[in-house]
């Protein structure tokens, strides 16, 4: 149990706009062919590129430093 609730935490302290937009994209995914769940991952993804957690995630990973996520 350990291992499981250590990747449910890795997970939970990404940023949850990219959080939900990973349960669409499984979700919906899951119920279409394979050419248009790549496609919603893809339009997914680019509703996630303008946001401020998106370019936080970039600074801290180049400062090798935890990111702080504010939802925006």
């Amino acid at each position: 149990m350990a291992p499981v609730l250590d990747t449910a935490r890795t997970i939970a302290s990404n940023a949850r706009l990219s959080l939900r937009q990973a349960k669409k994209s499984i979700h919906y995914g899951l119920q279409m062919d394979l050419r248009t769940a790549f496609r919603f991952e893809i339009e997914a993804y680019n509703r996630l590129v303008p946001t401020e957690d998106r370019l936080e995630g970039v600074r801290a990973f180049n400062k090798k430093r935890k990111p702080v996520f504010k939802g925006r």
